[in-house]
C-alpha cells in the first residue's frame, strides 16, 4: 500500500481552515508522517512570525492509505 500526505492550514483565532491539499504519495507510513513534519516546519517558516503568532496557525496533516497498482 502506498500514502498519501494531505495537508490543512488553520486558524485558531480566525476559526478557519483551507481545503485538504494532497500532496505527494510515499510507499510507507513513516515516510508519509516523517514528511508530513518537515513540511509543516517548512510552511510555518514560509507564512512567518507575524502570521503565524496573530492568527495562532496551526498546520495539520494526515496520511491517507491509497491503492497502488
Amino acid at each position: 500500500m502506498k500514502f498519501i500526505l494531505i495537508m490543512t492550514i488553520c486558524s485558531s483565532t480566525l476559526q478557519i481552515c483551507t481545503p485538504e491539499k494532497p500532496m505527494d504519495a510515499y510507499k510507507n507510513w513513516f515516510e508519509c508522517s516523517s514528511a508530513g513534519y518537515l513540511k509543516a516546519y517548512e510552511l510555518n517558516k514560509i507564512i512567518g512570525i507575524e502570521t503565524i503568532n496573530n492568527e495562532k496557525t496551526i498546520i495539520n496533516f494526515k496520511c491517507q492509505e491509497i491503492k497502488s497498482s
